[in-house]
């Protein structure tokens, strides 16, 4: 092999060397019974561009949903599907760079059951995305609520009546997603009003069927 075929074999290698993926661990367990709290642990992780995140359930009924209609700021969306209480594994390779948000779907998990991904490009570093507003789905809801705070911290949630009457009160969540019940509420239309830690009040519209 000469000079000129072996620098060029090196300029091939090396970036697919440098480029190996690292896989990262992430333990999935706890139950809303206790004694543990529903987690994810390690909860946040910073990975690079390829790099694998593998998910074990080791006890309690859980799943890992980053889909899109949860997280819309998610740049693409992934699911180990509908919550088991197998011990279960789900690995997800990331190939787009970006902030991925995910949590556990089994009902009270999300109070404290999310997680973030932060994943790297090594050749550039990704925008964290801007404050979104807090956002309601189903808008028109049966069983539950679920409010998307954007990230932000909310001290309370507020139900009240059109004439501004207080109806119920439940407990805020620092999590990307809150899951408030409804189903005990007669039908109609309500205001929430979501109150930070800092003060700051957003009031919203929702309709329960």
């Amino acid at each position: 092999m000469n000079r000129n075929t072996l620098l060029a074999s090196l300029l091939v290698t090396l970036p697919m060397a440098m480029a190996a993926q690292t896989t990262h661990l992430v333990e999935t367990g706890g139950s809303s019974l206790g004694p543990t709290l529903p987690y994810y642990s390690p909860n946040v992780l910073n990975i690079q561009l390829g790099d694998i995140v593998t998910w074990t359930n080791v006890s309690g009924t859980h799943n890992v949903n980053a889909d899109q209609f949860f997280f819309p700021t998610n740049p693409e969306g992934f699911s180990s599907g509908t919550p088991s209480n197998q011990q279960w594994t789900f690995s997800h390779t990331f190939t787009v760079a970006g902030v991925y948000n995910y949590m556990c779907n089994t009902e009270g998990h999300s109070a404290t059951q999310t997680g973030r991904i932060i994943v790297l490009d090594a050749s550039a570093v990704p925008d964290l995305p801007a404050e979104r507003p807090f956002t309601l789905s189903p808008t028109t809801a049966t069983e539950h609520l679920f409010v998307g705070t954007g990230g932000r911290a909310v001290d309370h949630f507020e139900v009240l009546g059109l004439d501004g009457r207080q109806v119920a009160v439940h407990t805020g969540t620092h999590g990307p997603v809150a899951q408030l019940p409804v189903h005990s509420l007669p039908s109609g239309n309500y205001l929430l009003r979501i109150v930070e830690v800092h003060g700051k009040a957003t009031t919203l519209r929702f309709s329960k069927h």
